[in-house]
């Protein structure tokens, strides 16, 4: 069963605080050198998620266990490494961990590494094709065991009556099929994703009207560069 904040009926108090719930928050991670404007975007949207988890904690049960994409380890190990990483989450876990939650083991550490290290492969510009495709062939790989690695840790944590708070990229994760599933999604989102994509959108436009301003001078410079003896002035490999 999945809810999302906001559209969620009144609860049954007294059935609902007994049975397991996942709070699924998306990850928005924090961007150090990122235009202006966007601090303020993300600061909004973590102090947003704070409102709304609340209200859902005073009707459906408060959280007690904390899972965190991307955070290896569990407990003060986990919590440093979330603090280090992202500022706004980490105010949303410390704020339930000092009311007695648990920061959770959510992540392998030799998978992950794996992962990051296979995706930044999928990432270079590659010419031959069968290590493309040995390379695909490890990520596809290396991405089950994480998702199996990541099933196994919510079946095996969730007990009866827990309320766990989830903070993932992608809110559609598929969770165990006796807990139900709160995604939290308040307004602040939208806006934060409209922003960046209003943001990408004016810097590819500034970097397209650049390139135009630098075709005619490029076309002049070669004019002049041209002595007549039929040199190109192109690089060739040899």
């Amino acid at each position: 069963m999945s809810e999302e904040l906001g559209s969620i009926n009144k609860p049954e108090a007294g059935d609902i605080m007994q049975n397991k719930k996942a709070y699924i928050v998306t990850m928005v991670q924090a961007q150090p050198g990122a235009p202006e404007g966007f601090e303020e975007k993300y600061n909004k949207y973590w102090e947003a998620i704070e409102v709304h988890l609340s209200q859902i904690e005073s009707k459906a049960g408060v959280v007690n266990k904390i899972f965190c994409e991307g955070i290896v380890g569990k407990g003060d190990d986990a919590k440093l490494m979330l603090e280090q990483s992202n500022p706004g989450a980490h105010n949303i876990a410390r704020r339930r961990i000092s009311s007695g939650a648990t920061f959770e083991e959510f992540e392998d550490k030799e998978i992950l590494g794996q992962l990051i290290d296979w995706s930044r492969c999928l990432q270079v510009g590659l010419i031959n094709q069968k290590v493309v495709e040995e390379i695909h062939k490890n990520y596809t790989s290396i991405t089950e065991k994480r998702n199996n690695f990541i099933q196994s840790q919510l079946e095996k944590n969730i007990t009866d009556s827990d309320s766990i708070l989830l903070i993932v990229g992608n809110t559609a994760i598929n969770i165990p099929e006796n807990v139900e599933k709160f995604i939290i999604s308040p307004p602040e989102l939208d806006e934060l994703e409209r922003w960046v994509n209003e943001t990408n959108e004016a810097i590819r436009k500034q970097m397209e009207q650049q390139q135009q301003q630098q075709q005619p001078e490029s076309t002049q410079n070669n004019k002049s560069e041209d002595d007549g003896s039929g040199n190109s002035k192109l690089w060739t490999p040899g």
